[in-house]
């Protein structure tokens, strides 16, 4: 018997946090016991441009960094064109997370109203508007939180491992910076 390689995607664009992210996922896992592999792209990043990670890992070695189209678990998408981008990697029953907020970065970006219209069209999609989150959690940093913690609803790790990863990566930060970041993640938890 096989052990299920589960595979995670965070989609972005450059300077959104993408990467942070996908660190967080790979530090719950690896605390969780799993072997774990990542890869991204982000040359373009400093200048906006398309950003992901895929994150992969199982309970057996894992020996490939690239999922194949239609076997992902889960998509956080932090921005919705993105969000669409990397849909065709997910499975039918993936978990698919995005934002509703785009970052127009480029002069061809297609019109919001028609991306917005897409996203919304994903069976079973969890759409966040991370700007209004932010602005009602006090945080603007708080969009990408919420969506892990929706993220995390698919993801086999329990809420102690969570807590020890935000704990870890934000403690140069101060306790008030570890404390909004879980309070974020739980509020994702929750929708």
């Amino acid at each position: 018997m096989t052990e299920k390689v589960f595979t995670i995607v965070v989609a972005g664009v450059g300077g959104q946090g993408a990467i942070t992210v996908a660190q967080l996922v790979l530090g719950a896992a690896w605390k969780a016991g799993y072997h774990t592999i990542q890869s991204e792209v982000h040359g373009m990043s400093q200048r906006g441009g398309s950003v992901n990670a895929q994150i992969l890992f199982s309970k057996a070695p894992v020996t490939s960094p690239i999922l194949l189209e239609g076997s992902g678990d889960v998509l956080l998408g932090i921005e919705p064109l993105e969000t669409l981008r990397y849909l065709p990697l997910m499975s039918e029953d993936a978990l698919v997370a995005s934002s509703m907020t785009p970052v127009i970065n480029m002069a061809g970006y297609p019109d919001v109203d028609q991306v917005i219209a897409e996203v919304k069209k994903v069976e079973g999609i969890i759409t966040v508007d991370t700007d209004a989150v932010a602005k009602e959690l006090e945080n603007r940093h708080a969009g990408n939180v919420v969506l892990l913690g929706v993220a995390s609803k698919k993801m086999p790790f329990s809420d102690e491992i969570w807590e020890q990863v935000f704990t870890e990566r934000f403690k140069a930060k101060g306790d008030a910076v570890i404390q909004k970041n879980l309070v974020a993640f739980r509020y994702g938890q929750k929708l």
